[in-house]
């Protein structure tokens, strides 16, 4: 698998260098001050004023509007010998190691509509046309830097492993791609989400792809079926809306050359110092192996790596994962559930610090891995991943903003759109490769 990445991105020969605004071939300033594409597709980048509850107040910060909905779909085939899945070693001009794994298809409207002039996207007509999908629903990217964006997660099964359309798609045994969620920079995080989506909620594929995968496997399927909560349903339901009733963004779009004096805004980026995990900047790319050969863009910088820890534990030999309802600048409906801990080291609350500490002294780090973040609209814009295995399940480890949720109720809110963060859905999907305690 390692082999096939690194060839991938060797004979991409992906060229990535940083431009000033003004050397774009592409993109402009447009009369509202935004960053806009001269077809007026693709996203803007546009300012946003928005009540933070980590800084007590309101604050400014540059966002990506995206107000097309993406797709994200993995082709599917169950044969004698088990699951197969269409993997694509796409490369993508902001990820570590140029290659990563991504879904059959991950598109934006305009790149399958073809706005940029290119050539079209594989698999594009068998993801559309199908009847009956395993998994679809639309569900959240990173509120951090996208305001109110949504893909669409599929998953579709064929009754053959269709031809592949280039070195860059392979069919695999599932297996292989599930073994791959805890290595670094290997996985991007739309496949993750993917996979999330739909093995969590279909027990019985998520049982023949976990066949023979050790105890902690045992542990998943039982749990997904199991009525054993510490939280009912309708108490966490309360939970939430009591803390939308009290908590809004009340976020409103506004120029970037409105963000403040929090903010620098020149020729060449828009940076803050109080705040070095976000940054826009423009990059010209070169790549032979996507739709188009060269192109120029806006990207979403971070001189920092988010911390992102999840505690997971047993309640009456029920999995539960402790969740942080998270309001972020972003979100379109409200307050999301999150890691345990989704944090900026620098900018880190008193509270995620202290589920920091605890984790270190108190849990027992089950999976460690880094991975970077949707390496189409972010540069390098890396996370550490941590799962965390807690003794006790138990109230007192809760907060405000925290509760135990079981796998079956996890599995029910990724059914629904605008519960769980993409941050989550990228944590779990680590879940699948645990073999034992």
């Amino acid at each position: 698998m390692k082999t096939w990445l690194k060839n991938e991105h060797i004979q991409s020969n992906l060229q990535v260098k940083r431009i000033p605004f003004r050397d774009s071939q592409e993109w402009h300033w447009n009369s509202a001050g935004f960053l806009t594409h001269h077809t007026n597709r693709f996203f803007n980048v546009v300012g946003v004023r928005y009540y933070s509850i980590l800084k007590g107040g309101y604050r400014t910060q540059p966002i990506i509007d995206q107000s097309e909905i993406g797709l994200l779909s993995y082709l599917v085939h169950k044969d004698t010998d088990g699951w197969w899945i269409l993997a694509h070693a796409k490369v993508e001009p902001g990820n570590v190691n140029g290659a990563q794994l991504a879904p059959t298809v991950q598109a934006t409207k305009s790149n399958y509509e073809m706005v940029h002039g290119g050539t079209d996207t594989p698999y594009l007509d068998l993801v559309r046309s199908a009847p009956k999908p395993l998994y679809n629903q639309l569900q959240s990217e990173q509120n951090s830097r996208f305001v109110a964006k949504r893909n669409r997660n599929s998953v579709v099964l064929v009754n053959k492993r269709v031809n592949g359309q280039g070195s860059q798609f392979k069919w695999i045994p599932i297996s292989r791609l599930l073994s791959q969620l805890a290595e670094d920079y290997a996985v991007n995080t739309d496949a993750r989400s993917v996979l999330t989506c739909w093995l969590f909620t279909d027990i019985y594929a998520l049982r023949e792809c976990l066949d023979g995968s050790g105890r902690f496997a045992n542990i998943l399927t039982a749990s997904i079926e199991s009525e054993d909560t510490l939280h009912a349903d309708k108490a966490l339901k309360d939970w939430m809306e009591s803390l939308n009733a009290k908590w809004q963004t009340n976020t409103e779009i506004i120029s970037l050359k409105e963000l403040g004096t929090d903010w620098i805004c020149n020729g060449s980026e828009i940076t803050s110092a109080g705040d070095p995990s976000l940054m826009i900047y423009q990059i010209a790319v070169s790549c032979n192996k996507r739709e188009v050969h060269q192109w120029d863009q806006p990207i979403s910088g971070s001189l920092t790596k988010s911390e992102i820890f999840l505690f997971i534990g047993l309640y009456k030999g029920t999995l539960h994962l402790l969740l942080q309802a998270k309001l972020e600048a972003g979100n379109r409906n409200g307050f999301e559930l999150t890691t345990t801990v989704q944090a900026e080291p620098l900018t880190a609350s008193n509270l995620e610090i202290k589920y920091i500490e605890t984790a270190v002294k108190n849990g027992k780090t089950l999976l460690d891995f880094h991975n970077s973040e949707e390496g189409g609209r972010f540069d390098r814009c890396v996370s550490r991943y941590q799962i965390v295995w807690v003794d006790e399940v138990t109230e007192a480890l809760e907060s405000p903003f925290h509760r135990w949720v079981s796998l079956s109720q996890f599995s029910a809110y990724l059914q629904k759109e605008n519960i769980l963060t993409n941050e989550l859905r990228s944590a779990a999907s680590s879940l699948l490769c645990v073999k034992d305690l």
